[in-house]
Formats: C-alpha cells, sequence, structure tokens
C-alpha cells in the first residue's frame, strides 16, 4: 500500500499538467480530456512500474539518458493512443504528447527531484 502512496501524488501531478498544457493547445472538449486522463492512467503506472523494477533487480543502470528514452517512448505511445482515442491524425497530437511529457517530467524534477 505505501508503493501506491508514493506514485500517487505524482501520477495526479502528472495528469494535472497535462491537462493544463493541453487547455492551452486547445484541447477542452470532453472527449480530448477524458482521453488524456486515461492515456495518463496507462502509460504513467507502466512507466513508473519499469523503473521500479529495474531498481529492484538492475536490469540497466539508470541514467538521464535512459530516462529521456523511456520518456521519448512514452511521448509516441500517448501520441498514438490520442490519435487512436480522437480519431485525428494530426502532427498536432504529437507536439501535444511532446509538449505535455516535457511539462510533467520538468514539473516532477522541480518537485520531487527526480
Amino acid at each position: 500500500m505505501a508503493l501506491i502512496s508514493n506514485y500517487l501524488p505524482a501520477l495526479f501531478l502528472t495528469i494535472a499538467v497535462e491537462l493544463m498544457v493541453a487547455f492551452l493547445f486547445g484541447f477542452r472538449k470532453k472527449l480530448e480530456i477524458t482521453a488524456i486522463v486515461f492515456v495518463n492512467l496507462l502509460t504513467n503506472p507502466i512507466l513508473n512500474y519499469l523503473l521500479l523494477v529495474n531498481d529492484h533487480f538492475s536490469f540497466f543502470k539508470t541514467n538521464l539518458l535512459v530516462i529521456l528514452f523511456l520518456e521519448f517512448l512514452v511521448v509516441l505511445i500517448e501520441w498514438k493512443l490520442l490519435v487512436f482515442a480522437l480519431q485525428e491524425k494530426t502532427n498536432k497530437l504529437l507536439i501535444l504528447s511532446f509538449a505535455m511529457n516535457s511539462c510533467s517530467y520538468m514539473t516532477g524534477v522541480l518537485i520531487f527531484g527526480i
């Protein structure tokens, strides 16, 4: 249970930051907001679980390059999930995904010292 309580604040912060970024990009419809929340509910716990498992078993050394690579993968996955959910095939969704994840990562660094 303690494990979940450690990651919930980070998850909620990620969702809040990414929704703010989406709002600034003009994504305000109920479907758009719902898609962003559900995409984050999928990708954020998976990313954190992978990092947790790696920390426990030491499959590879976690450094900034690894974190940035994983974040890059998250950007691509979230972009594709948003394309699927919103039925839009635009580069605007890729830019949105990149902006949302960049802002949430930097916010996490500032607050949690990741």
